[in-house]
């Protein structure tokens, strides 16, 4: 790495909790394909701008998948990476559906590893004076995009794959009030809503604005067939916990994003706290009659409790609002992530910081 290239960038302010927006960092990681669609082994670059011809495939025809990661520091001053290897699998998985050629998982996994380490003033520490809900972290996100020019639809003849962070704070904070808009829709089964493709993204900031603007801090899609069935939100995960004490969330039917923090939520619940799991279609109706508790998950949003769902001109409170056993989930997960309890499903890797 060159150092003579350090860019003199200051810290932020470790003392207040940050906002989730993107803050330049010193490096980034960087990979092309060859004439023949193969990968170079990559490197870290200082953080810089790429330069893409106006007849780029993404550009023309939204060739770009990517990934949510954090890196979080631990209350021993380590920083630790969640499944990586789950990230790494589902961006392989993303990039085959959009016709682009798979990075390799263990280049990806240690080039997440080495981008963090070059990043590493950048973690943010743990406070533990603030509440885990506050807490900040190191985000991390993976992209791949058609670099390569053409026209005519059609896969690009290069692409590029990069990797940048982002030192943030709580992702939609506020009090957690949804609403399902009639007639729009995230994604139709058997699309692209079962991957990480950036489109999927465009097409719900459109719904998301009208939701803030009335109040709610974000939408709850119903499927595209019957505008009945419980999906996710724009950027995370559904769960409800019924009056049976279940936790239920929409299955996995090629419309909804394979979570990798729902995945570890319904873990959690089912092996360490003996709840009853079930993936099953939920009614509308039924979520808003049947459900205790209700709340989102995502890597950015980790866990977040629905205090309110606001349905065909009414709103509908869930529960008490209290999400007492949402709250448990939550810190479980966290203090899982940030090693401050036994991590028994072998999820967290450290990431060797050189002093």
């Amino acid at each position: 790495m060159d150092r003579t290239c350090f860019p003199d960038r200051p810290l932020p302010d470790w003392a207040r909790p940050l906002e989730f927006k993107f803050t330049p960092t010193d490096y980034m990681f960087l990979s092309q394909t060859d004439a023949d669609g193969q990968w170079d082994e990559g490197q870290i670059v200082p953080l810089q701008d790429l330069t893409l011809s106006p007849a780029a495939a993404v550009l023309n025809y939204g060739q770009a998948v990517f990934e949510g990661m954090k890196a979080f520091r631990t209350p021993q001053g380590k920083v630790v990476l969640f499944r990586p290897e789950d990230n790494a699998r589902r961006f392989r998985r993303s990039a085959a559906r959009l016709a682009m050629p798979p990075y390799p998982a263990p280049g990806f996994v240690r080039a997440v590893h080495q981008v963090v380490k070059a990043n590493a003033r950048w973690v943010p520490p743990y406070d533990p004076h603030r509440a885990l809900h506050q807490q900040n972290s190191l985000y991390i996100r993976p992209v791949m995009i058609g670099s390569g020019t053409v026209l005519g639809v059609r896969p690009a003849p290069q692409y590029t794959f990069y990797i940048f962070v982002s030192p943030v704070g709580p992702y939609l904070p506020g009090e957690g009030r949804v609403i399902v808009l009639d007639s729009t829709h995230r994604a139709a089964q058997h699309s692209t809503g079962d991957v990480k493709a950036a489109g999927n993204y465009a097409g719900t900031l459109l719904p998301h604005e009208i939701a803030r603007s009335q109040g709610y801090k974000d939408v709850l899609y119903l499927d595209a067939q019957h505008s009945r069935y419980v999906q996710e939100l724009g950027s995370s995960n559904f769960f409800a916990i019924l009056r049976d004490g279940t936790l239920a969330t929409p299955p996995l039917d090629g419309a909804i994003l394979p979570g990798i923090t729902r995945d570890s939520v319904m873990a959690i619940a089912r092996e360490l706290f003996g709840w009853k799991v079930v993936e099953r279609p939920l009614d509308i109706e039924e979520v808003l009659a049947q459900a205790e508790e209700a709340f989102f998950t995502g890597t950015a949003a980790v866990l977040q409790p629905i205090t309110v769902i606001h349905y065909r001109g009414r709103d509908y409170p869930i529960g008490t609002g209290k999400a007492e056993r949402a709250n448990r989930l939550f810190q479980c997960l966290v203090e899982i992530q940030t090693c401050q309890r036994p991590d028994p499903f072998g999820w967290v890797e450290e990431v060797e910081i050189v002093p």
